[in-house]
């Protein structure tokens, strides 16, 4: 539950977690500096220049919390501290916030992206990636055109580092056989075909 401390004015923003019998507070003060903290008065993290939205979330479904924080703009940016068993803190995700709206695909190490590429929305892009080492890896992408004036369609590409391989295409029409229409498309396409894009 996140509260407000009216004890301390210089608080904005607190919320509290349990992971491993440990209780974690972030505190978010109005200097911009964020901070995680053990009961015991301990930092674990420390960090500015983020937005004060944040929230305790099971991101990468290991059962511990990690900590996202919302930024405020047209596209739902967020940065990602996963919870670190090893070192019992919280770390960032290297290149996380490249991957909007990034949901997982549930029983796997996988995640999938929706981002806007223009057009008022009718150009767009879901990217395929997982996480090693509190970095992000891409592997995959779907990008749908549907603007007028250029070649309706989706590309489906396998990425390799810089190397990349078309995997599939479809009409652009293939979106309208799902109740979520596009983002139905994409979560379907991913949880059935993650494993074309792992490398072998």
């Amino acid at each position: 539950m996140i509260e407000v401390n009216s004890m301390d004015s210089t608080i904005l923003r607190i919320d509290t977690t349990t992971i491993l019998g440990e209780h974690y507070k972030v505190i978010y003060r109005t200097d911009n500096m964020l901070y995680v903290t053990k009961a015991n008065g301990d930092t674990v993290l420390k960090e500015s220049n983020l937005f004060g939205d944040f929230e305790f979330s099971d991101f990468n479904g290991d059962g511990h919390s990690d900590l996202l924080i919302n930024y405020v703009s047209n596209i739902p940016i967020k940065d990602l501290f996963l919870f670190d068993i090893n070192k019992q803190n919280f770390k960032r995700v290297e290149g996380f916030s490249n991957y909007p709206e990034s949901k997982p695909i549930i029983g796997t190490p996988y995640f999938y992206s929706y981002h806007r590429s223009g057009c008022a929305d009718m150009n767009w892009d879901s990217d395929l990636f997982y996480i090693d080492q509190f970095k992000t890896n891409l592997i995959g992408n779907i990008s749908g055109k549907q603007c007028e004036g250029e070649k309706f369609g989706i590309i489906i590409t396998r990425i390799d580092g810089e190397a990349r391989k078309l995997i599939d295409t479809f009409a652009i029409e293939a979106i309208e056989n799902y109740q979520e229409n596009k983002w139905g498309f994409i979560k379907k396409y991913w949880t059935e075909n993650y494993t074309k894009f792992i490398a072998r």
